[in-house]
């Protein structure tokens, strides 16, 4: 009995899976069944927004989409453009029959363009008459070609030599510095006005002097480059036809450069006098030495003989007599 009844438990628990099995698989097929025209549907709505999407940019292909909008909108802000600093110089050598005439129309040229004559170096023969004319000119630099341009054309054209330099970063960082200057001179300032004992207003007002100082330099190095950039410099050089060209009169050195041609300078003269001064010395040392060595050595020979020892006889025998 006991056999019969396990039997028919298994066969009971065996029916049931398997009829879970299939109540499964009919479920599985009925929802695949449902769901089957759901994806076509999703396509075809898919289809129809990519439809439009198309019909709209056939109506509209010169609409910018919205990345390119937000990207328009967040670049709309243009950099301010800089204005490049540029300091032109130049020289120029000109030969003609008449250097005064040349020289009165190069005066008049360079007027017209609102220059100037910075230095001049005239030079004339035994008759008065004008040979040579050296002119170092200043003229607005938007106007530096013109210029070289009219100067040519006054009479044949020898050599021409233009450099230009970018001081566009040093302009800019010297107005910034000045700007932080400013800003930290009206700190000390308010710390003055602050100050209550006597050591704290010496300091203070120390530290606002030398900020002053540092300031002031600041300023005038700001406007040396601003004159540089506005004014170009040209130098003019104008011969007569057949004669060899000025030589061109260079503006003295400045600052650490002239300091260290005058240290050299005086190196090279110290050292020329001294050796000027060995070299007249020079026989009279030799003359000395011809004379010098012979009496040293003859006197070493003398001390190095030794002294002459006296020969003495033997000694008395003893008188044995007595």
């Amino acid at each position: 009995m006991r056999r019969i009844r396990a039997v028919t438990a298994v066969v009971a628990v065996v029916g049931v899976m398997v009829l879970a099995g299939c109540g499964a698989s009919g479920n599985d097929s009925a929802t695949s069944g449902d769901a089957a025209p759901a994806p076509a549907a999703k396509q075809g709505s898919g289809s129809g927004e990519s439809g439009s999407e198309e019909s709209a940019g056939e109506a509209n292909p010169q609409a910018p989409s919205a990345g390119k909008t937000d990207s328009g909108a967040g670049g709309g802000k243009e950099q301010p453009a800089i204005t490049r600093a540029i300091i032109k110089t130049g020289s120029l050598t000109v030969e003609g029959d008449d250097v005064s005439g040349m020289r009165q129309k190069a005066v008049a040229a360079i007027a017209g363009l609102e220059g100037q004559v910075a230095s001049e170096d005239t030079g004339s023969d035994s008759d008065g008459k004008i040979t040579r004319s050296n002119l170092v000119l200043k003229v607005p630099t938007k106007s530096f070609e013109t210029a070289i341009q009219r100067l040519s054309d006054l009479g044949k054209r020898l050599q021409i030599h233009q450099e230009s330099t970018d001081v566009t970063e040093q302009v800019i960082d010297v107005a910034s510095r000045i700007e932080s200057q400013r800003a930290s001179l009206d700190r000390m300032r308010a710390l003055m006005a602050k100050a209550n004992t006597i050591g704290e207003i010496v300091s203070v007002e120390s530290e606002l002097t030398r900020r002053e100082a540092d300031l002031e330099s600041l300023l005038a190095k700001q406007k040396n480059l601003s004159l540089q950039t506005e004014l170009a410099t040209l130098t003019l050089t104008l011969t007569e036809k057949g004669k060899p060209p000025v030589e061109t009169v260079k503006e003295p050195d400045k600052g650490f450069v002239a300091g260290l041609k005058g240290g050299w300078n005086a190196f090279t003269a110290a050292f020329s006098a001294i050796a000027t001064a060995v070299g007249a010395l020079l026989p009279f040392l030799v003359l000395l030495a011809i004379i010098l060595v012979p009496l040293w050595r003859f006197r070493s020979k003398l001390r190095r003989q030794p002294a002459a020892v006296p020969v003495t006889g033997p000694p008395a025998a003893p008188n044995s007599g007595q």
